[in-house]
């Protein structure tokens, strides 16, 4: 296997439908793992807890990045929030925000929508003999894998076709490449409501809080208020953008104490936590 090939995660649960109700299950019981199970379960009648919430659910989530923490701690992301939150806005947001978080995830974990802009449309033999030598699968479910997560592609609309030939759509890929673009947000207006929400946040938590947190909310504020879409990847980017010291403030980041989800990477080290203070009456 190449040394560039990545690990592909297995989905199983693909259906968008049953991923959107079930994030809504985690987001409305945050910390409370009883009653996230207990909601989710009631999505799937018949099923076992075995089977759906530990084997298929949770497992897909944590693969996509919608959920972080374990056990008693589980909440979702901030990629999940903005799913959630347009959804119950509805209409063409809700569509172009699903297709945003979508295309992160494939950059980040999958890049079979760069792949395909390279030759499209592609038979789907010709995809796998393509994308193949890229993956590292150990089981060596490839095809299942991979078109598990085409099929969420497909659903999120960004593919018109898996088989015989796989197909992007063009004109909805080239829509979410503009919607994920950090410089269609305003850099002072992010700031402003870094500095706001921090404070909020800070309130509860002695002046650290999780970059984690921060993203959700902002992410969250952004997306109802402004109607714009700041997914995980365009804070990171934003918030590496913006000075770290000036004579108002300073900017201090802390590392994680263990393996972690979702840390931010700044300057080649990784970091859990932000703290700021204030210069000067800043």
């Amino acid at each position: 296997m190449s040394m560039a090939a990545k690990p592909l995660p297995l989905i199983k649960e693909n259906r968008i439908d049953k991923l959107k109700a079930s994030l809504k299950c985690i987001a409305a019981h945050p910390f409370d793992r009883r009653k996230q199970r207990d909601c989710i379960m009631g999505l799937y009648p018949g099923k076992t807890e075995k089977s759906v919430f530990r084997g298929m659910v949770i497992p897909s989530l944590r693969h996509l990045g919608f959920i972080i923490g374990h056990g008693g701690g589980l909440r979702v992301s901030a990629n999940a929030r903005i799913i959630i939150d347009s959804e119950n806005i509805g209409g063409d947001l809700h569509r172009r925000s699903l297709r945003a978080v979508m295309y992160e995830v494939d950059k980040t974990k999958f890049g079979f929508i760069d792949t395909l802009v390279e030759r499209i449309p592609i038979m789907w033999t010709g995809f796998l003999e393509k994308v193949v030598p890229t993956l590292d699968v150990p089981d060596g479910r490839i095809r299942e894998r991979v078109v598990s997560w085409l099929s969420i592609l497909e659903q999120a609309e960004l593919i018109d076709s898996i088989m015989p030939k796989v197909d992007l759509n063009e004109e909805n890929r080239k829509q979410a490449v503009y919607d994920l673009d950090t410089s269609n947000v305003n850099t002072e207006q992010f700031r402003t409501l870094l500095f706001e929400e921090y404070l909020r946040l800070g309130k509860k938590t002695a002046g650290i809080v999780d970059i984690t947190d921060l993203r959700a909310s902002i992410a969250s504020i952004m997306l109802v208020k402004e109607q714009k879409i700041v997914t995980e990847g365009m804070f990171d980017n934003l918030l590496r953008s913006i000075p770290f010291a000036t004579d108002n403030y300073l900017i201090s980041l802390g590392r994680p104490m263990g393996a972690e989800e979702k840390l931010f990477e700044y300057k080649g080290n990784y970091y859990r936590t932000i703290s700021i203070e204030y210069l000067k009456g800043g």
